[in-house]
C-alpha cells in the first residue's frame, strides 16, 4: 500500500506537473506527500575547488548561492503546501543540499517511501535521448527501491 510519496521538485514547470499527479495519487490513497527539493552545489563552476586564496572566495560565493537557492525554494514551497493543504492532502518538505541522485535515494530510504514522483527534466528527442542517460531522474529511477513515476 502506498502510504507515503516523495515528489522531487526543481521549481520547473514539469515538477508543477510531477506535483499535480502525485497530489492526485495521494488524495485517492490517502497517502502522505513529502515535497522533495536538492541543490546541487556543484551545478555552479563557482563551486570548483582552488588551492589559494580564491578558494575562500569561490566557497563564500558558493555558500550565497546555496543560502539564495533554499529562501527561493522555502517561498515556493511554502505557497505549495498551502495549496496542498486547502486540497485535503497531508504534506511536507525538506531541502537538502549535495549530489541529486544519492540525496534522493538516501532520502527516500530513510524516510521509508513508497512511491517516487519526479519530473523529467527536459524533452529530449532523438540522440539527445541516448545522451540523457546519465540523468537524475534516469538514475534514479535505475536505483530506487520502491516504484518510480515519471511525469512529463
Amino acid at each position: 500500500m502506498i502510504q507515503k510519496i516523495i515528489v522531487t521538485d526543481d521549481g520547473t514547470a514539469v515538477s508543477d506537473r510531477a506535483i499535480e499527479m502525485a497530489l492526485e495519487i495521494a488524495k485517492g490513497l490517502r497517502a502522505h506527500l513529502i515535497l522533495l527539493h536538492i541543490i546541487d552545489p556543484t551545478e555552479h563552476p563557482e563551486s570548483a575547488l582552488f588551492e589559494n586564496d580564491k578558494e575562500l572566495i569561490e566557497k563564500a560565493k558558493q555558500m550565497n548561492l546555496i543560502e539564495s537557492k533554499k529562501d527561493t525554494w522555502e517561498e515556493r514551497v511554502k505557497r505549495k503546501i498551502q495549496e496542498l493543504s486547502e486540497k485535503k492532502i497531508d504534506s511536507t518538505s525538506e531541502c537538502r543540499t549535495g549530489s541529486p541522485v544519492e540525496k534522493i535515494l538516501s532520502f527516500v530510504d530513510d524516510n521509508k517511501a513508497d512511491m517516487i514522483v519526479m519530473g523529467s527534466g527536459k524533452r529530449l528527442t532523438g540522440v539527445s535521448k541516448i545522451k540523457a542517460l546519465g540523468s537524475v531522474t534516469r538514475k534514479v529511477s535505475e536505483m530506487a527501491n520502491c516504484p518510480v513515476l515519471i511525469v512529463h
